[in-house]
């Protein structure tokens, strides 16, 4: 594949991220004389089937939402950003959280009471259509995802995901586009439903092509057109 580090549309794509955001929406009429909590990296923010006195909103940092099958087993839904609340669907629907919330790095949220968030529901329109917007967003992703899991090969799964890691979190670099967050394999592999092994495959694959290499513990994309030229015409 030809490579052109200068070009990038990553719009083309017409793909969803598993960074979830929700483009700065205000929510102060749910967080207003709250006082945030700091989660201190890989700690528990609620837990799988159980119930949560709160809503949460991440201020800062990120969290991830893991579904775990009886077998310990684990699959990532997709990564909470700044901006963006979980656990949202109970008190909706009155049933148990259906994913973890674990924190991936240093994070700081909100921890919003449920009574808040419903009456909300009931008297505020405008905030009614955000949480409408983000429901959108989160089905639009899943939906997605689903369809990279059923028709999409492994490859494709971890190029997506380096595609919508540089262009969230990318830097330009002289040597080429730098991912300012550090992730491990299993952590890419329980995003995209693969093994850690068949991850560590891929990447050490295109370590070998030139396509990335580590730097000081970051993933440097030498060739980002490469990778998304592949998600582009397999999309």
């Amino acid at each position: 594949m030809s490579s052109n580090a200068n070009y990038i549309d990553y719009e083309e794509l017409n793909s969803f991220s598993p960074w979830i955001t929700t483009d700065g929406i205000d929510w102060s009429c749910i967080t207003k004389g709250l006082t945030p909590k700091k989660y201190s990296k890989n700690s528990i923010v609620c837990y799988q089937d159980s119930f949560s006195d709160y809503v949460y909103l991440v201020k800062d940092g990120r969290v991830h939402l893991d579904i775990c099958s009886q077998n310990g087993e684990e699959k990532t839904l997709y990564i909470a950003v700044e901006g963006t609340l979980i656990g949202e669907l109970s008190p909706v629907d009155g049933l148990p959280n259906i994913c973890s919330a674990i924190a991936a790095v240093d994070s700081i949220l909100y921890l919003i009471p449920k009574a808040t968030f419903i009456n909300e529901m009931k008297t505020n329109c405008e905030f009614v259509s955000n949480l409408l917007y983000l429901y959108t967003k989160k089905i639009r992703y899943l939906a997605e995802d689903i369809k990279h899991i059923t028709f999409n090969n492994s490859y494709y799964r971890v190029c997506n995901a380096l595609v919508h890691l540089a262009k969230q979190y990318g830097t330009k670099s002289e040597s080429g586009h730098k991912l300012n967050v550090k992730f491990t394999h299993q952590e890419m592999a329980n995003l995209t439903g693969l093994s850690r092994v068949s991850v560590s495959n891929i990447i050490s694959d295109m370590g070998s092509q030139g396509i990335l290499k580590k730097e000081d513990g970051y993933l440097i994309i030498k060739d980002i057109y490469s990778i998304l030229s592949y998600v582009a015409e397999n999309t």
